[in-house]
């Protein structure tokens, strides 16, 4: 655990913050790469250490002083209190043992905990409570969760801080009792019941000595309820599978059914758009010496795998963009041979979930949800969800008929329904409550912005009804644009604030995305991600051009892989934008392989170790690309203390870059947000708030929004 600060020291720090951010040493240092060469003066800061920890934290002091000298801010922290305070947040939904499990934030909770309910009425019960963990003054949070086919046992992942990798834990459903094992390293653990007495798991390997533990990599164990894990075998990863050679620092799941005498394993990158290499063994080999065959191979492009009884369901993208479902015995799977039991069509092809009935498949049409339900043995057919909008969750149990969705728009919050394939009707659940948040003067439109080379990129603008497109409204455009991973229409009840300030809401689906197929996500990928940056830029001019935004209102917003297109567009067109936020974002893309998901990305981005991936990475690398004099717009940097993705000085690194570079510093700040108990994504109700907030502060103050100016010091 980190050293808390003396009070003298936190003293010393704030009297420095008040003068203004630290200074940052700047020690020479170039990297040298086929023969290129890249200057580094920041990268000291990779090596950790208490400078950087005092650097951080003088930083973070610097930043909350001056979001916190913003007259607005407390009203409006105060707002998005009241906001959230009302709203319910529901996770995954499904049905075992003739009751409802899921996992739920309530308005009094400040994390999802499990709860379970009777489908026929009742008070819902609290069956997990993440807070009984929490630990030296971090949050513990509920990372996974899986539920035994007859419902008597839950299995979820417990982890601190945001830190992600935690403890695998048991619970019996009916009781309440928490079983006696407890499994650390279970980042992503994945656990999948054989039956209701035994799971498979994915465990991290140990941390090599001198090392801290690993985020990828490790092995599928078996797990019998009542044993000691130590003696956990393991089935399937590297070293398990004679024969052949898997990658060390891959992820590894394995895959059962209650009916099936087979089991599945796969291992991929962990990216959304990762394709898989799956195998197949008889159910009665696990523990003993298994023999594994081969279903397919990273080339056949498999996305998804469902068994069901003895037989496999492939969502595959190999000469299908959008993707297409197969269906191959497990005992002698031969692709070549596979029958297809959806085709490709125009919507994407996202998921698939057994029920005892049928196969459900969601499909997204451009952001809008499609349900399709394929009958054991029949024909697809495509019940009308109750509204336009996207499903975001889709969860069923092999052995209970129908599935449970959740649904939700840009205006209306979320709804989680029951689908009866006797009745074909939708039933409200009730497991989550509307919004008490009206967005009824809200809508939402989407249009096409042209890209330079002719592609049209899609934009969805969320404002208030009848808003003047005068170009003095504040407009947040936010973008991803990787892994073929879909921005849907989400309903977010603190936006409410936003547009009660005049703000609008917009999302540029640059390529790199998905929605839109497989040839969207491959066009913003490798030597064409400079496309996800151009496109975002072009989205931009277009809402300035149509009166929506000017350049003295627009403000890009990003994270995490958005931290490319958000870092690369205000480098390479820095007078387009009055502010930008970067959260957790990657914006020093020479350095990739150096952080804990570096390696396994490599194929989404480039490699260091060819020429050609140096200079793919060089072009989408925002800290490399700052030019000393250049007046960019103001912006706001996040970082955690305990990201275990995206490591701190990486955003850290960018931020000291700006503030020694930027020649507009006196007017725009750029500013260095630490979360000292956070991590990557997540955290608590509260935290997320306050976050929220600084967010909303600073981009109204450099929108210029009367209220939003800092008082004279």
């Amino acid at each position: 655990m980190r050293k808390a600060l003396t009070g003298a020291a936190m003293l010393s720090l704030l009297a420095l913050a008040a003068a203004g951010p630290p200074p940052t040493p700047a020690i020479a240092h170039i990297d040298t790469l086929f023969g290129m060469r890249f200057e580094d003066p920041y990268h000291w800061m990779e090596a950790g250490g208490q400078t950087f920890d005092t650097w951080l934290a003088v930083q973070a002091a610097y930043t909350r002083d001056t979001l916190d000298a913003i007259p607005g801010r407390a009203p409006l922290l105060a707002e998005l209190r009241r906001l959230s305070g009302g709203e319910t947040h529901v996770g995954g939904a499904i049905m075992a043992g003739g009751r409802w499990l899921y996992t739920k934030t309530r308005p009094e909770d400040s994390t999802a905990k499990i709860f379970v309910r009777s489908p026929d009425g009742g008070a819902e019960a609290l069956l997990v409570d993440p807070a009984r963990y929490d630990a030296n003054g971090q949050t513990a949070e509920i990372d996974y969760w899986s539920v035994s086919p007859n419902g008597r046992y839950v299995a979820y992942g417990i982890s601190l801080g945001g830190a992600e990798t935690g403890t695998l834990r048991i619970t019996e459903v009916t009781t309440g009792a928490e079983l006696p094992e407890a499994i650390d390293r279970t980042r992503y653990a994945r656990p999948n019941w054989l039956d209701d007495d035994s799971l498979l798991y994915s465990r991290m390997p140990p941390a090599t000595a001198g090392k801290s533990a690993g985020l990828t990599g490790g092995q599928v164990l078996l797990h019998r309820i009542g044993t000691d894990p130590a003696g956990d075998v393991g089935v399937f990863g590297p070293g398990l599978v004679p024969g052949t050679s898997m990658p060390a620092n891959y992820f590894y799941r394995g895959l059962a059914a209650a009916r099936s005498s087979f089991v599945v394993g796969e291992y991929d990158a962990g990216l959304t758009s990762s394709p898989k290499v799956v195998f197949t063994t008889p159910r009665a080999n696990l523990g003993k010496t298994a023999v594994w065959q081969r279903v397919a191979g990273f080339d056949d492009e498999v996305r998804g795998v469902v068994l069901h009884d003895d037989m496999l369901y492939l969502r595959i993208a190999r000469k299908a963009p959008r993707q297409r479902i197969v269906r191959t015995p497990a005992a002698h799977p031969d692709l070549r041979r596979a029958e297809t039991v959806l085709p490709e069509s125009a919507g994407t092809i996202t998921a698939m979930v057994a029920a005892a009935d049928g196969l459900y498949v969601r499909r997204d049409e451009g952001g809008i949800g499609r349900l399709v339900r394929i009958p054991w043995g029949g024909k697809p057919e495509v019940p009308a969800t109750p509204f336009e909008g996207a499903i975001m969750r889709l969860n069923a149990n092999a052995t209970v008929p129908g599935v449970l969705l959740s649904m939700q728009g840009w205006t209306r919050s979320q709804t989680v329904y029951a689908f009866d394939p006797a009745t074909k009707r939708f039933t409200d659940t009730g497991i989550a409550p509307p919004s008490p948040v009206s967005f009824e003067d809200i809508e939402w439109t989407d249009v096409r912005a042209p890209a330079a080379d002719g592609a049209m990129v899609p934009v969805s603008i969320v404002a208030p009804r009848g808003a003047v497109r005068d170009g003095r409204h504040p407009l947040l455009l936010y973008a991803y644009g990787a892994y073929g991973v879909t921005l849907e229409p989400q309903f977010d009840a603190t936006r409410r604030a936003w547009f009660d300030h005049g703000g609008i809401y917009a999302v540029a689906h640059v390529r790199g995305s998905g929605g839109f197929g497989d040839d969207w996500h491959r066009a913003g990928r490798l030597d064409k991600k400079q496309n996800s940056v151009t496109d975002f830029i072009a989205a931009a001019r277009y809402l300035q051009r149509s009166g929506w935004a000017s350049t003295t209102t627009l403000a890009a917003v990003g994270g995490s892989a958005g931290g490319i297109v958000i870092g690369g567009a205000i480098v390479r067109q820095p007078e387009l934008f009055s502010a930008a936020i970067i959260q957790v974002g990657l914006v020093n893309m020479l350095r990739l392989e150096q952080i804990p998901i570096g390696p396994f990305n490599t194929g989404e981005f480039g490699s260091t170790e060819t020429e050609e991936g140096v200079r793919l990475l060089y072009a989408i690398d925002a800290y490399q690309n700052i030019r000393r004099g250049i007046e960019y717009p103001g912006v706001l940097i996040a970082t955690g203390r305990n990201d275990a993705r995206v490591s701190p000085w990486m955003p850290a690194k960018f931020a000291a870059r700006l503030q020694t570079h930027d020649a507009n510093f006196g007017r725009r700040p750029d500013l260095l947000r630490v979360e000292d108990a956070g991590g990557h994504a997540g955290g608590n109700k509260q935290e997320a708030e306050v976050e929220q907030a600084d967010f909303f502060t600073f981009l109204l103050w450099q929108a210029g929004m009367a209220g939003f100016q800092p008082s004279a010091r």
